[in-house]
């Protein structure tokens, strides 16, 4: 059966969870478990190791360094945001960009052997997971009010709960889970599974953002006044006007086109490594590049954003927490390299222009684009 988006979404995200049997035909695996060590290894990568043995749960962060030492009884290796460092590992969020960029966040690979798992929990976002090599079984239930407990301080899970269904994947197969659905997966074979997770900002995180504008600078603050104060009849009330005013205080940041800004500047960081060329291109540099069969794409794990309204003198789009501009005549060629349109010459001829170029050197000198091998 043909996988349908837009059925999909309206039957099964943030609403059930759901197989999607061989959603990658014949799935090859862009990693193996010793690609994974290595990255493990090295110092600005998250990863763990949760192994159980004698009873007990342990929990090793990375860098790793010594396997033998933390890959005791039935263990799980972790490694998050692969996609920022494996082209083809990224290449896996394309086939679920019918979900907008700014609520993708990264992909986590995880190598368990035969047994492992990372026991029962709970996620509070939305996540595909894609089974590669070898399989496991999960054991998924419905939402509800389950006890948690921390049998490792490093390590949170629930005691219990009922299980709705039990889904056992193979190579290609993907398992949808919502939020709040308890899950527990477990090995059948030493096997891999990438994890394609979402961002979900909660309110704590979206007023983190006018705080830091307003203690920034980035967003003109004002100041609470009051020229038509009254008596009252006592010096203690505080009147519902006031209340209100102040509450208008923040309203007035939070509708401002400032806070707009500094809202898309948020919803597109992702915190990408820094990568930057060794050595910097010019505009005349990148045509001669090209010209000789160069082509330019997206770097690895980068996924820009735009808003959907626009100013009427330019087209403006977030990458990593910066904003660019480029001209309204280029939005046509823009709007395709976001998406993921490579840049080579007879591409340029039928679209590009010489302020299009302009951008392109930045956005590469950059590090968010980067030369594809071909």
């Amino acid at each position: 059966m043909t996988f349908s988006p837009s059925q999909f979404l309206s039957q099964h995200w943030q609403k059930s969870p759901v197989v999607l049997r061989s959603f990658f035909p014949d799935f090859e695996d862009p990693i193996d478990e010793h690609d994974l060590a290595g990255l493990a290894q090295e110092e600005d990568i998250d990863s763990r190791i949760i192994a159980y043995a004698d009873n007990h749960w342990h929990v090793t962060h990375g860098p790793i360094a010594s396997f033998e030492d933390a890959c005791r009884g039935q263990w799980t290796l972790l490694v998050q945001a692969v996609d920022r460092y494996i082209p083809e590992v990224s290449d896996l969020m394309n086939a679920f960009d019918f979900i907008p960029y700014w609520r993708m966040d990264d992909v986590m690979i995880s190598f368990a052997n035969q047994g492992a798992g990372v026991g029962p929990h709970e996620d509070q976002y939305d996540v595909f997971l894609i089974q590669g090599k070898g399989s496991r079984q999960w054991r998924v239930g419905e939402p509800g009010q389950y006890t948690e407990h921390f049998p490792h301080p490093n390590l949170r899970q629930l005691q219990s709960f009922p299980t709705w269904k039990t889904f056992t994947l193979h190579p290609g197969d993907v398992l949808y889970i919502p939020p709040g659905w308890p899950h527990d997966g477990i090995a059948e074979s030493d096997c891999l599974t990438y994890s394609i997770g979402f961002r979900a900002p909660d309110t704590a995180l979206l007023a983190q953002q006018l705080t830091e504008g307003l203690i920034g600078g980035d967003l003109i603050g004002k100041r609470y006044s009051d020229p038509e104060l009254a008596m009252r009849s006592h010096p203690a009330i505080v009147n519902e006007s006031e209340i209100s005013s102040l509450k208008e205080l923040l309203l007035s940041q939070l509708s401002s086109p400032e806070f707009d800004d500094n809202l898309m500047r948020f919803l597109s960081d992702q915190q990408l490594p820094y990568n930057l060329p060794d050595s910097l291109l010019t505009p005349e540099a990148l045509r001669h590049e090209l010209v000789n069969g160069a082509t330019f794409g997206l770097a690895s794990g980068c996924h820009p954003i735009y808003p959907q309204k626009q100013p009427a003198d330019s087209f403006i789009f977030y990458v990593n927490g910066e904003q660019f501009a480029a001209s309204p005549s280029d939005r046509e060629p823009v709007e395709l390299i976001l998406k993921g349109q490579p840049v080579n010459a007879a591409w340029m001829q039928s679209l590009g222009t010489l302020a299009f170029i302009d951008i392109m050197t930045i956005l590469i000198n950059k590090g968010y684009w980067e030369r594809m091998d071909t």
